[in-house]
């Protein structure tokens, strides 16, 4: 599948929360007014809300396309650990990493010297817990771009695809797109799928906890929270996803913003919607 840039929506708030999905949320019933966030917005937002435990839903914009920028990292993570199930890479193979591997961006690698050796386990960990985007290249390599893709049908992300590597020196203005639906469903993969990664089941989780940007939906929440999540920034442009995980429910938080005047507007609104949700779970 190829997403055509030229498919993106044009910059717009317009869109309805289900009030039904938005009151199950929550026991005792309680309505989580999105209203207030979204209508003052200076920009396009996307956001899903999900209950795992009831399987309700609160949705603004969730079929909208939007560049991906570094949520794409969440296919490439499941498809890591597939690999590592099936047996047809082991996440201690090392890699050795060369100066033409290294792409601008967020991440370490590239200021460090080639030559290093580093394990396909800690490419992955540094893909997420600092979005290094070398790192995010060297994977997409040993895995395989059509692999990737492929496991995001699989997964019936209908909205997703992995067209171009993070910073592709050919064309760096480029980018994968995806939609809140489809980062959603990703993330309850990570929860209510994960015996298809096998003994790995256990490992997306742990790393997307041990997540060190925390700008976003981390602002909205008491500290300590237990807080699984991805970030994705680029101009103009502020995501945060994750799996919430607070008085004994699981809760996926997707937030996703683009055409933004000033990016602190996408920061801001994920931390109102994370702090919203928090009150009332």
């Amino acid at each position: 599948m190829v997403i055509s840039p030229d498919l993106i929506n044009e910059p717009k708030i317009s869109g309805c929360f289900d009030k039904t999905a938005l009151s199950s949320l929550a026991s005792p019933m309680v309505e989580l007014n999105f209203t207030s966030l979204i209508s003052g917005f200076r920009g396009t937002a996307g956001i899903v809300i999900r209950n795992l435990d009831s399987g309700h839903d609160a949705q603004f914009n969730q079929e909208l396309l939007f560049p991906a920028a570094s949520l794409i990292k969440l296919a490439i993570l499941w498809e890591f650990f597939y690999q590592c199930a099936i047996g047809v890479v082991d996440p201690v193979e090392e890699i050795e990493l060369q100066a033409q591997d290294m792409v601008i961006g967020f991440g370490v690698l590239r200021q460090l010297n080639p030559g290093l050796k580093l394990r396909l386990l800690d490419l992955a960990t540094l893909m997420i817990v600092i979005s290094d985007n070398t790192a995010t290249n060297l994977l997409i390599d040993r895995l395989g771009m059509d692999n990737i893709n492929n496991s995001i049908q699989q997964l019936g992300l209908v909205n997703t695809a992995l067209q171009y590597k993070m910073f592709d020196p050919r064309d760096v203005n480029r980018d994968n797109f995806t939609s809140p639906a489809d980062v959603a469903r990703i993330l309850e993969a990570f929860v209510r799928q994960r015996q298809l990664l096998g003994q790995y089941g256990d490992e997306p989780l742990r790393i997307l906890e041990g997540q060190q940007c925390k700008n976003k939906l981390h602002l909205g929440l008491p500290k300590g929270v237990q807080l699984a999540n991805k970030t994705g920034e680029l101009l103009w442009i502020e995501h945060d996803a994750g799996i919430l995980f607070a008085k004994d429910k699981e809760i996926v938080i997707v937030v996703m913003t683009q055409g933004l005047s000033e990016n602190y507007d996408g920061i801001r609104l994920c931390r109102d919607v994370a702090k919203l949700v928090y009150q009332n779970i």
